[in-house]
């Protein structure tokens, strides 16, 4: 199953990732003002279906190391909202430097790090920016692979 064939059934974007809201988010990230994690979860929207099971996306090995944190998991804390961390990245270029064709085509970027029953459950994953879709869907196939019934996602900007 590639990447492109993954499809969601409905992706959820709080904002646009212009203006005060990438300023936002990219000082949260790379500034690591963990101080927004509050300010973010307070304007970050949950849709209203009910979901068996949420899940963050989770960060690269090195940017957790290098950020002490991750930034999806700090929000869903901020906002009391119970999680599964099952996912794991590998290590991999960084995405700003390649293209999004070369984005889609990295292989083995994620992993299941903990098993737990997914077949037939509907999934919501979570993470704060969504730009060429390549995190979301190497998770996605993922998941798939896992039989769930309905895979959606909700990210604070697009």
């Amino acid at each position: 199953m590639s990447c492109s064939s993954i499809r969601f059934n409905h992706i959820y974007s709080c904002y646009r990732y212009t203006g005060i809201i990438r300023e936002m988010l990219q000082q949260y990230k790379f500034m690591r003002d963990v101080a927004l994690a509050e300010v973010i979860a307070q304007y970050m929207v949950f849709p209203r279906k009910r979901y068996d099971v949420i899940v963050p996306i989770p960060s690269s090995p090195s940017n957790d190391i290098i950020r002490t944190f991750n930034p999806v998991k700090y929000i869903l804390d901020f906002k009391k909202i119970e999680y599964k961390d099952i996912l794991a990245m590998t290590d991999r270029p960084k995405q700003f430097k390649l293209t999004q064709k070369e984005r889609m085509n990295i292989k083995n970027s994620m992993r299941i790090k903990k098993e737990i029953k997914l077949e037939n459950k509907s999934i919501l994953l979570v993470d704060d920016i969504y730009t060429t879709g390549s995190t979301a869907h190497h998770a996605a196939a993922r998941l798939f692979h896992k039989k769930v019934r309905r895979l959606d996602m909700l990210t604070f900007a697009r």
